[in-house]
C-alpha cells in the first residue's frame, strides 16, 4: 500500500506535511498530498489556519483564495443561486479543499476542540475573508460539503445561518470478514442485483486490472472527457491528461487505477482511487462508451471491483462520493449528507433559515419517498438536525 505525501515539505500553517497528515487523520482529502495536488491543479493563494492548545494544533482547517478558477459545484453563489436561495458573493475563501466533496474541522486524537478554540477558528477565516482581494470587493467565506458534526461545531463557533443540504455522500462499509460479510448484508433483493451485475461483467470477457497511474495515464484521457461530456459538462481529453499527470506528479505511487479490459486489448474504462487509512476513497472514472458492451461495467469496476480491494487489504470502507444516489444505494451504500455552511458574520443566509430549512427539508423527503434510498439513510438524526 503506498503512502501519500505532500510535494512541499511543509504544509501552509507552519507544520510540516506528517503533522498536518496527523491532524487529517483517516480524511484523505484534508490531507498534505491531496492539499498539494488541489493547488498543483488550480492554483492560486491556500493556506491553512491553525488554533494551537500548548504549543500544539487543536484545530485546523485548510483554505484557499478563490475566483473564476473552481468546479462548477464548488461555485457557492451559483449552487445557491440554482436553489433559489440568497448567495454570498463569488469571490473570497473556500474553507477546505477545493476537490474531493470532504471538508473536516481537524483535530488530533484526544479532546475534541472547545467552542472557544473553534470561535479562535472561525475568527481567522473571517480577518482573511476581509483583508484579502479588492478592498472595494464584497467577498464570501464559505465551508462546502461538511459533515453534519463539522457544521454543528461551526455553529456553536458562531456561523450565523442554517446549513444548506448539498448532496447524499455515500458510502459502503465492509464488515469483518470481508466480501462475503458484505455480500451477506445485502439484502436479498440486492444480492440478487450484484449477482446479476456480476455475471454479466464476467460473461462479457472482462477483466479488471489495478495499476498505477503512471503507467497509464497518457491512455486515459479521452474517457475521462466522455464520462464528462455524457454529464452535461465540456471537457478536453488534453485537459483532463493535464489532470491525470498532476496526480502522478503531486500523488505518485499512491494514485493507482482499475482498468477494465476484454483479453488482451485496450481498456474501456478506468477508476481512479486512493487506499488511505481504512478506506479506499474512489476518486475519478471515466469510460469509452462505444466499446462498452452493456454488462454493468460501471459497477464492476467503480464499485465491486473497489470491495474487492477492501477485503483483500483487510480495510473496512469504500468512499462511492455524492452522484447516482439511487444506484448506489441499491447496491449497499448508506447516505450521509453534507452541507454548505457560510462563515461570513454578516451572512445573507442568516435571514433565510425558513427557506434552507424548507430546501433540506425537500431534498431529505426526496431521499425519504425513495424506497431504493429510504433504507440507505444512515443515521435520520444527521438530516433532521437542519430540517
Amino acid at each position: 500500500m503506498s503512502s501519500v505525501t505532500a510535494t512541499n515539505e511543509r504544509m501552509p500553517g507552519g507544520l510540516s506535511a506528517e503533522a498536518w497528515d496527523r491532524l487529517a487523520g483517516r480524511n484523505f482529502y484534508s490531507s498534505a498530498g491531496w492539499l498539494s495536488y488541489c493547488e498543483t491543479e488550480y492554483g492560486g493563494e491556500t493556506g491553512a489556519v491553525v488554533v494551537d492548545r500548548g504549543g500544539e494544533p487543536a484545530c485546523a482547517v485548510p483554505f484557499a483564495e478563490v475566483g473564476d478558477r473552481l468546479l462548477w459545484t464548488y461555485r457557492w453563489h451559483d449552487v445557491l443561486t440554482a436553489h433559489g436561495l440568497p448567495a454570498p458573493p463569488p469571490r473570497g475563501i473556500l474553507v477546505g479543499p477545493r476537490e474531493g466533496y470532504q471538508t473536516h474541522v481537524l483535530s488530533p486524537p484526544g479532546p475534541a476542540p472547545t467552542t472557544a478554540e473553534l470561535e479562535q477558528l472561525v475568527a481567522q477565516l473571517r480577518e482573511l475573508q476581509t483583508k484579502g482581494g479588492d478592498p472595494a470587493e464584497q467577498r464570501g467565506c464559505v465551508a462546502m460539503y461538511v459533515t453534519t458534526p463539522d457544521a454543528l461545531a461551526l455553529q456553536r463557533a458562531g456561523a450565523p445561518a442554517t446549513p444548506v443540504l448539498l448532496f447524499a455522500d455515500a458510502w459502503v462499509e465492509v464488515p469483518e470478514g470481508g466480501w462475503a460479510a458484505w455480500e451477506a448484508s445485502l439484502s436479498s433483493h440486492r444480492r440478487s442485483n450484484m449477482h446479476r451485475d456480476v455475471r454479466r461483467f464476467g460473461a462479457a470477457g472482462y477483466h479488471v486490472e489495478h495499476l498505477p497511474l503512471a503507467e497509464c495515464w497518457d491512455r486515459l484521457g479521452e474517457m475521462a472527457a466522455a464520462s464528462q461530456a455524457k454529464y452535461g459538462h465540456d471537457a478536453d481529453p488534453e485537459e483532463e491528461r493535464r489532470a491525470l499527470h498532476h496526480h502522478v506528479t503531486c500523488m505518485g505511487d499512491a494514485a493507482r487505477v482499475a482498468v477494465c479490459r476484454i483479453g488482451d486489448g485496450e481498456p474501456t474504462g478506468f477508476c481512479l482511487y486512493y487506499v488511505w487509512a481504512d478506506t479506499v476513497f474512489i476518486r475519478w472514472s471515466g469510460f469509452d462508451y462505444d466499446r462498452l458492451v452493456g454488462a454493468s461495467e460501471y459497477f464492476n469496476l467503480v464499485l465491486y471491483a473497489q470491495l474487492e480491494l477492501v477485503s483483500s487489504l483487510g480495510l473496512r470502507w469504500v468512499h462511492a462520493a455524492p452522484g447516482s444516489t439511487e444506484t448506489k444505494a441499491l447496491r449497499g451504500a448508506e447516505l450521509r449528507p453534507l452541507w454548505l455552511v457560510d462563515l461570513a458574520e454578516d451572512s445573507v443566509l442568516a435571514g433565510a433559515s425558513t427557506e434552507i430549512r424548507g430546501h433540506n427539508a425537500r431534498g431529505y423527503e426526496l431521499l425519504k419517498a425513495d424506497r431504493q434510498t429510504a433504507g440507505a439513510i444512515a443515521d435520520p438524526e444527521e438530516w433532521e438536525v437542519f430540517l
